[in-house]
């Protein structure tokens, strides 16, 4: 067999107010290698996170490779895998949906398959029930993502939009853990109308800003009242980190902050001086004698790539 490599983005999903619906891929990739067929997936690990990972079938990307041959009916073999993250693991950026996404291909190049977006969500969705992370890993770019039911199996609605050049995306990974389960758990089920109207028009405000190119009410955009209010005291500094959205024009080049995904990952949006706003979110985090690393990153606007080596 041909070695094929499967690289797939990083992605921040929520962006405040836009819960659940609104992702954007990160220029942080996993990259995974597929090379000599065999009886049984083997697993070799480097990057983030390799301590920790699957070294055989238990992995996640060698079981949705599994659960996608056994969906279509088709027998797949294993595979010699090298696997390869640049994505921090349970810090809200979408580490289990790039891992999701990679496992698809996998199974896509060992059964000589290419599938269509639809069906690939369709796989996706059994394994993570929200796409906001899930579409910016295949598609790239800025992505809305809703989930429909169709023949009574859940699917995405999504559209792609490119992310303007000028926005550049600053991340602060602090050095604990959020579980996305538990942070899922810690929302309440029912919310107020007003909290309702409050998000929707935010989420809003972020598509017509982007349009047209109003950047700076982006600190409005990312305030939330569903999701970032019940998530924020589970993880030492993200208040103060989300506190700069009301000094945003007070730091030049910071257009905003929020909390990437469920956590623990802080994301700041910026047009300039973007040092300075990682050394400020560092700032914010080691207040209460948290230690994070910080980096700009680029928003990656081409998705999955699989490639023949």
């Amino acid at each position: 067999m041909q070695p094929t490599e499967i690289t797939v983005p990083a992605s921040t999903s929520n962006l405040g107010a836009s819960f659940d619906a609104v992702g954007l891929a990160l220029a942080l990739y996993l990259r995974v290698t597929v090379e000599e067929p065999a009886a049984h997936f083997v697993i070799h690990a480097t990057g983030e996170g390799a301590g920790t990972v699957e070294p055989g079938e238990a992995n996640l990307i060698a079981r949705v490779a599994r659960f996608v041959a056994e969906r279509r009916g088709r027998e797949i073999s294993g595979a010699r895998l090298t696997v390869t993250s640049e994505i921090p693991l349970a810090r809200g950026l979408g580490s289990s949906s790039s891992a999701i996404i990679a496992g698809i291909s996998v199974y896509e190049t060992l059964a000589g398959e290419r599938l269509s977006d639809e069906e690939i969500f369709r796989y996706a969705l059994h394994f993570e029930g929200h796409g906001d992370n899930l579409a910016p890993s295949l598609l790239g770019g800025l992505v809305v993502a809703c989930v429909v039911a169709t023949d009574a199996q859940p699917s995405l609605l999504t559209v792609k939009r490119a992310w303007p050049d000028e926005v550049k995306i600053v991340l602060a990974v602090p050095d604990y853990e959020m579980n996305t389960a538990e942070m899922r758990r810690a929302l309440p089920q029912t919310v107020a109308l007003a909290d309702a109207v409050f998000n929707v028009q935010r989420a809003a405000l972020l598509q017509a800003l982007i349009s047209e190119r109003r950047f700076e009410l982006l600190s409005e955009a990312l305030r939330d009242r569903l999701h970032q209010p019940h998530r924020a005291p589970y993880g030492p500094g993200l208040s103060e980190g989300l506190g700069l959205n009301d000094e945003a024009g007070g730091h030049r080049g910071l257009l905003g902050v929020a909390i990437s995904g469920a956590g623990s990952t802080l994301i700041a949006f910026a047009n300039d001086r973007f040092a300075e706003i990682a050394a400020l979110l560092k700032q914010r985090l080691a207040r209460v004698q948290v230690q994070a690393r910080s980096f700009a990153v680029a928003v990656d606007n081409r998705g999955r790539q699989v490639v023949r080596l």
